[in-house]
């Protein structure tokens, strides 16, 4: 009797599980491989935290900057509104302006419920009335 058994090259072209398939029919990216997995896993474990300590230690140095502060308003994701109510964009703040700048921003992300705009002005020990 013949055998069953797909071609060791068919096998490979087929994506590993279900949800692989699904992906790669809804023209998602595939999930990675499980050796990329483990790559990436191997990295995590052996490589980041040599290369975290030297770049820590590479900050000592550090002092704020127009570049560390748009890095930091930008991971906080600033919109339009930020602008509107200090009258500067990011990049044009003056230093004294950095502490009020990153405030402002914390508040706009969490402004869009009444619980967690008060939890960070709480946080800030800011009082405000309405809050």
């Amino acid at each position: 009797m013949p055998s069953r058994r797909k071609p060791s090259s068919a096998k490979s072209a087929l994506p590993t599980t279900s949800r692989s398939r699904h992906d790669l029919r809804s023209g998602k990216e595939r999930r990675p491989t499980v050796s990329k997995d483990r790559a990436a896993r191997r990295w995590r474990r052996d490589t980041r935290p040599r290369i975290i300590r030297t770049v820590v230690s590479a900050t000592k140095a550090l002092r704020w900057s127009t570049s560390l502060i748009e890095a930091v308003l930008e991971e906080l994701y600033v919109d339009d509104h930020f602008e509107e109510l200090l009258g500067r964009a990011p990049g044009n703040l003056r230093p004294g302006q950095y502490a009020q700048a990153i405030a402002v921003a914390l508040i706009l992300r969490h402004s869009w419920h009444p619980n967690d705009l008060a939890c960070m002005l709480k946080r800030l020990k800011l009082r405000v009335g309405d809050a």
